[in-house]
């Protein structure tokens, strides 16, 4: 059953609040955060919208659209993701909330005719760098050697380079995995951050301030908020090098604009 939202919710905002999960920032605490504040309110799923490795292999475009169609199934009893779009439309009520996969906001803006804004966590981008290459490495080296075959893109470059390498490889495609933060958001570095946070982001913090985003949140909802998960990330490494550091500069330029402005304005 649906319950009515928080005056103070209703009075600011009468769209709908997206999820956008940036990769390796606190995404999954972030959505049981979610989860847990939006209980007394529809949650619309959204599969991944963003078909990043497509663009590098055929295979794994593959491999994309058989995730999503088994999501969109699971979820829709459809095949449809203009269907899904459809329910979501159709269905919500001003306040609730969509998430699940990883969704960027210009996909989900230009299928959904309703007013959206974004809930997000970012992290800075030289650590979360660090970390997504750990994690992708980890879980591809742990794959029988049979079903590695099957792993994504950056998981095969992640297990097969060492952290240099795996740099050159994200150099050598950063038209398709660079500023991927930008990329879920919707920033083109064109329009001033300001504007930007101002027309579109409901709420938006960085991971390493993520009590202050806790509580932040958790006044403007009206309600309570925790980030259960926190940052977990414990693995010790060794210090990004200055080549490192200027690789990441030039794959994440956008995405370290972006980090840095949250940081300090929100």
């Amino acid at each position: 059953m649906h319950i009515v939202i928080s005056y103070r919710m209703s009075a600011e905002f009468q769209g709908l609040y997206l999820c956008v999960r940036v990769p390796k920032s606190g995404s999954a605490s972030l959505m049981h955060g979610l989860e847990q504040a939006f209980a007394r309110q529809q949650i619309f799923y959204l599969p991944n919208t963003l078909d990043l490795d497509g663009q590098v292999s055929q295979l794994q475009r593959l491999r994309f659209w058989r995730a999503r169609f088994q999501n969109l199934f699971r979820h829709y009893r459809t095949l449809s993701m203009r269907a899904a779009f459809e329910r979501i439309t159709r269905g919500a009520a001003p306040g609730d909330l969509i998430m699940g996969g990883h969704i960027d906001f210009p996909t989900a803006q230009a299928a959904i005719g309703r007013p959206l804004k974004i809930i997000t966590l970012l992290r800075e981008p030289v650590a979360r760098a660090q970390s997504e290459y750990d994690y992708l490495r980890r879980n591809y080296l742990r794959k029988p050697r049979l079903n590695r075959f099957d792993a994504s893109v950056l998981h095969k470059a992640a297990g097969r380079y060492d952290f240099d390498s795996f740099l050159d490889f994200l150099s050598a495609h950063q038209h398709v995995y660079g500023d991927i933060a930008c990329r879920y958001v919707g920033w083109d570095g064109r329009e001033q951050l300001a504007g930007f946070f101002a027309r579109y982001i409901f709420h938006g913090g960085v991971l390493e301030r993520s009590g202050e985003f806790a509580r932040a949140i958790a006044e403007k909802l009206g309600r309570p908020f925790s980030l259960p998960h926190e940052n977990r990330d414990t693995t010790e490494r060794s210090p990004v090098t200055g080549t490192q550091r200027a690789k990441l500069e030039r794959i994440y330029a956008r995405d370290i604009l972006l980090h840095e402005w949250a940081r300090t304005h929100r």
